[in-house]
C-alpha cells in the first residue's frame, strides 16, 4: 500500500492555492488527510480500517450537526436556531463565517429528510429524525404561501440569508419576490407526505395533499419547450416564468404515493401522474436537456443541462423500474450522459479524474467538480453493478466514493468543492444530498457496509420502530411492496411479517427474501414484503 501525505497545506504552509491539493516536497496533501493510494496508485479512503472508512464518514457528518454547528447570529429569534436553518452554509473553512447568499431551504429539507431517515434505519438513532422534523415544522408555518395567492398554501423554495420568514431569494436581483421553483416545492411535497407516514401527524398529510392539489390544478401535457409545469412560477399571480423544466421525479413520486395509497383525489392525481412521466420519457430522456439551474440559478432555456435532474430520474428507475419499460437500456445511457456531460467537462483548470477516481460538475454554468454530485456518480455506479455485474461500474463507484470520503476534516467539517476556488460547503449538498447517497451505494454493495455489525443498509420507503440486538432486527415497513437491504452479522433462520414467515428465494419476489453469504459469518439480506407491517429477522 503506498501511503502519500495530505492536509490542508494553506494553512499548514501558507500556500495559497485553488481548494484542499497541494504538493510539498512530493508529499501530496488533500483536505486535511494522507491520501492513501493502492498498488494501482488509485486513491482509497484514508480512513483506517478501510471496510468501515465509509460508515465513519456518515457517523461523522451526522456527528457535525448534531455538535458543532453554532446558533444563528442574533437578534431573536434567529439566534434560537442553528445556522442551518437561515443559511445556506458556510466559508472559507470556517463554520462560523456564515455564507449570506441565499438559503435553499426546499432543496435542503428534502435532502436532508432523506439523510436522516436512512441514518435513522442504519443506527436506530431517532434523534436526526427530531432534527429533521423540527426544521419541516418551521418551514410549515413559515414557508407556505397565503390562501390569496393564485398558488396557494404551496412551499417556498428559497428565501434571503437570515430571513425567518421565507419569501423567495430577492436579494440578488435573481428572482422576484414570492417566485419559486416548482420542482423543489414538489420535492418539498413529498417530504410532507414522508413525513406524514414517519410521524404519523395528520398537519404533513394536509400539507402534501395541498401541495398535490395546487400541482394537479396546472399541470398541462408537456413538450420540447413547456414542460409539465413551468420551472418557476410567481405564486401571486400564477405568472409562468420559466417555462422549461426536468426535474420531476419528486412530483412524480408524490403523486404515485397518493395514488397508491388511496388519498385526495386519486383519478387527478393518476392522470397528472402520467403525465409527468410520459413528458420525462418522451423530452429530456431523448434529448438529453435535463435542465433544472438548481435554486440560485436564473435559468430560461430548454436545452439547458443539470446533473441532478437526469441522476434523480436515474435513480428512482432503480426503486420504481415500472417508471420505464426500457430503463435497463436507459439507465446506461444516463450514466454515460453524466460522464461526458460532468465528469469529462470541467472548469478551466479542474481535473477531471484524480487518483483514478472520476469527480463530477454540477450544472452547464457550473462545473465545478463537488463531493455530492461525485458521490450521487457513485450510487448510480454501484446500483447499476448490482443489476449489471459490470466490474467497471464496482470500480467507478469505489474510487469516486473514495475520493468523496476526503471531502470530511476528521470532526466531520466538509470541504463542498475541494479543487476549487472560493467556493462555500452548502448545508443542503454535504450534510443532505451527499451522505445520502451512501446507502444507495451500499444497497448496490453490500460488502462496502462496516462488516461483523447489523445496518439497515436502504429502503426506498419509510421505517420506524427500529430496534437491533446481537441477533434480531425489528422494523415496521409503512409501505406494501417493500424490498429493504440488510447487512448481518449473523445468518438468520427465521424472518417474519406481520408474524408469518417468509421463505427465500434465488429470484428475488414478492413475499421472500434473499440471502448471499459475504464470508466470516456475515450475510446480505434482501427482503422484498407484499405487505406493509412488522418484520422481524432473527437468528
Amino acid at each position: 500500500m503506498i501511503q502519500k501525505q495530505i492536509l490542508f497545506a494553506s494553512i499548514l504552509f501558507g500556500i495559497s492555492l485553488p481548494g484542499c491539493q497541494n504538493k510539498v516536497k512530493d508529499i501530496e496533501y488533500f483536505c486535511t488527510h494522507k491520501v492513501a493510494l493502492d498498488k494501482e496508485n488509485k486513491i482509497v479512503p484514508w480512513f483506517t480500517p478501510r471496510e468501515k472508512a465509509f460508515d465513519h464518514f456518515l457517523h461523522l457528518r451526522w456527528d457535525y450537526i448534531k455538535t458543532k454547528v453554532p446558533n444563528s447570529p442574533g437578534p431573536t429569534p434567529r439566534s434560537n436556531y442553528p445556522q442551518y436553518y437561515f443559511y445556506c452554509g458556510f466559508k472559507n473553512n470556517k463554520v462560523q463565517d456564515y455564507d449570506t447568499w441565499m438559503n435553499d431551504v426546499a432543496e435542503k429539507i428534502p435532502n436532508w429528510f432523506e439523510n436522516a431517515r436512512l441514518y435513522y434505519a442504519y443506527t436506530g438513532d431517532t434523534s436526526v429524525m427530531v432534527i429533521i422534523k423540527n426544521m419541516a415544522d418551521y418551514y410549515l408555518s413559515h414557508g407556505t404561501s397565503p390562501a390569496s395567492f393564485a398558488w396557494s398554501n404551496f412551499p417556498y423554495t428559497t428565501t434571503n440569508a437570515g430571513d425567518t420568514i421565507f419569501q423567495g431569494f430577492t436579494s440578488a436581483k435573481r428572482f422576484q419576490l414570492h417566485e419559486i421553483q416548482v420542482d423543489h416545492a414538489g420535492e418539498m411535497g413529498l417530504t410532507y407526505y414522508r413525513m406524514y407516514l414517519y410521524s404519523g401527524d395528520k398537519k404533513y398529510l394536509t400539507a402534501a395533499i395541498n401541495v398535490a392539489d395546487v400541482l394537479a390544478a396546472h399541470a398541462k401535457e408537456g413538450n420540447a419547450e413547456k414542460s409539465v409545469w413551468p420551472y418557476r412560477v410567481l405564486m401571486t399571480t400564477g405568472e409562468a416564468i420559466a417555462e422549461y423544466g426536468a426535474n420531476w421525479t419528486g412530483c412524480y413520486l408524490l403523486f404515485d404515493n397518493l395514488v397508491k395509497a388511496g388519498i385526495g383525489n386519486v383519478d387527478k392525481y393518476r392522470d397528472v401522474r402520467d403525465k409527468v412521466k410520459n413528458f420525462i420519457l418522451e423530452y429530456p430522456m431523448k434529448t438529453g436537456y435535463w435542465t433544472d439551474g438548481h435554486s440560485d440559478s436564473d435559468i430560461k432555456s430548454n436545452t439547458y443541462k443539470s446533473n441532478l435532474s437526469a441522476n434523480n430520474t436515474t435513480l428512482c428507475m432503480f426503486d420504481f423500474p415500472e417508471f420505464d419499460p426500457e430503463w435497463k437500456s436507459d439507465i446506461p445511457k444516463l450514466i454515460k450522459w453524466a460522464e461526458d456531460n460532468f465528469i469529462f467537462r470541467s472548469e478551466p483548470g479542474e481535473p477531471s479524474t484524480m487518483w483514478g477516481a472520476n469527480i463530477v460538475g454540477e450544472q452547464d454554468s457550473f462545473m465545478f467538480k463537488m463531493d455530492y454530485q461525485t458521490a450521487r456518480y457513485a450510487a448510480v455506479c454501484a446500483r447499476w453493478y448490482a443489476v449489471s455485474g459490470d466490474e467497471s461500474f464496482k470500480e467507478k463507484a469505489y474510487r469516486s466514493l473514495s475520493w468523496v470520503t476526503y471531502c470530511n476534516d476528521s470532526v466531520g467539517m466538509a470541504f463542498e468543492s475541494p479543487v476549487s476556488k472560493n467556493i462555500s460547503t452548502w448545508w443542503s449538498d454535504c450534510y443532505g444530498e451527499c451522505p445520502r447517497m451512501f446507502y444507495q451505494v451500499f444497497a448496490g454493495i453490500p460488502e462496502w457496509a462496516p462488516p461483523h455489525e447489523n445496518h439497515i443498509l436502504y429502503s426506498e420507503g419509510i421505517l420506524k420502530d427500529i430496534q437491533y440486538t446481537e441477533n434480531q432486527v425489528k422494523y415496521f415497513a409503512l409501505d406494501r411492496n417493500e424490498i429493504v437491504y440488510l447487512r448481518l452479522a449473523f445468518k438468520p433462520s427465521q424472518i417474519t411479517v406481520n408474524g408469518s414467515a417468509i421463505s427465500a428465494s434465488q429470484e428475488l419476489k414478492p413475499g421472500s427474501f434473499k440471502l448471499k453469504d459475504l464470508g466470516q459469518g456475515d450475510y446480505a439480506l434482501t427482503i422484498w414484503q407484499k405487505d406493509a407491517g412488522k418484520v422481524l429477522v432473527s437468528k
